[in-house]
């Protein structure tokens, strides 16, 4: 009897031992699990979406499995200003102008004062829609030629016509044929522009080549020198804007070009 009493408490005591080793063996395979998991994560590349093998643990921080925001863009657009000069011309500026505004697209237009007579409403509507207008001399004349009183008187009388007819002094100037020189920038307070990318619409009068001559030069910041006084001008111009803004560019004046 007292063998079975002394049994039982024994056979308690080795249970114990038992369940304790077990215990102290599933903590220590929960240990190396959990760093084994560690491991791996501060291994493995943060991904840039959620995806279905993401590991979790109760150490992984939340911001380590939010998807990540694309950030938006700061390229900026391609710009390029169309110019035109020795305007207005009766017909052919109020259909380029009907194009530009279906295009929702501002240009620069250098006018000559001889052209702008019994123009005025043109010149207005220049203004109304946008675009910005520049002084082209009164005729179109080699400005280095003549003598700097003569020049600036052209560009004063082109000045004046303009100013009477929008209520702003014009601050850009284009001087036929980019014909310049020192004395006469001394002279004239307006900022001379020229340009980099001659379309010879006036030489060619033809819209196929001079869409080619344009969009085989053009590049990101140019300024494209065409004419509103030929039907094929106008033609290739809007050609040439429906191209280039398939391709990204922007259609800038020659203000918001210099600006930026």
């Amino acid at each position: 009897m007292s063998k079975r009493k002394w049994k039982l408490p024994a056979m308690s005591l080795l249970l114990f031992l038992v369940l304790l080793a077990d215990g102290a063996l599933a903590g220590t395979v929960f240990a190396i699990a959990r760093h084994q998991c560690g491991t791996f994560q501060s291994s493995t590349a943060q991904p840039s979406t959620i995806q279905a093998s993401t590991i979790w643990s109760s150490t992984t921080p939340l911001s380590s499995v939010r998807p990540s925001i694309p950030q938006a863009s700061t390229a900026q657009p391609r710009q390029v200003a169309l110019t035109f000069d020795d305007g207005p011309h009766q017909t052919c500026t109020p259909a380029l102008l009907d194009g530009l505004k279906q295009r929702d697209v501002k240009a620069t237009f250098f006018l000559m004062g001889e052209n702008i007579a019994g123009k005025e409403s043109l010149v207005q509507r220049m203004q109304e829609e946008g675009h910005l207008i520049g002084n082209h001399s009164y005729r179109h004349i080699q400005m280095t030629k003549e003598g700097a009183e003569q020049a600036c008187a052209e560009i004063e009388q082109t000045e004046t016509l303009i100013q009477d007819i929008t209520g702003r002094r014009p601050e850009y100037l284009r001087p036929p044929y980019g014909a310049w020189n020192e004395q006469l920038e001394c002279r004239v307070n307006l900022t001379t522009v020229l340009w980099n990318v001659d379309s010879l619409d006036w030489k060619l009068q033809n819209t196929e080549q001079i869409v080619r001559r344009v969009e085989k030069d053009v590049k990101n910041g140019d300024i494209i020198l065409m004419h509103d006084i030929f039907p094929t001008s106008v033609e290739a111009a809007l050609r040439i804007v429906d191209d280039l803004q398939k391709q990204g560019y922007e259609f800038v004046t020659v203000e918001e070009l210099l600006v930026d």
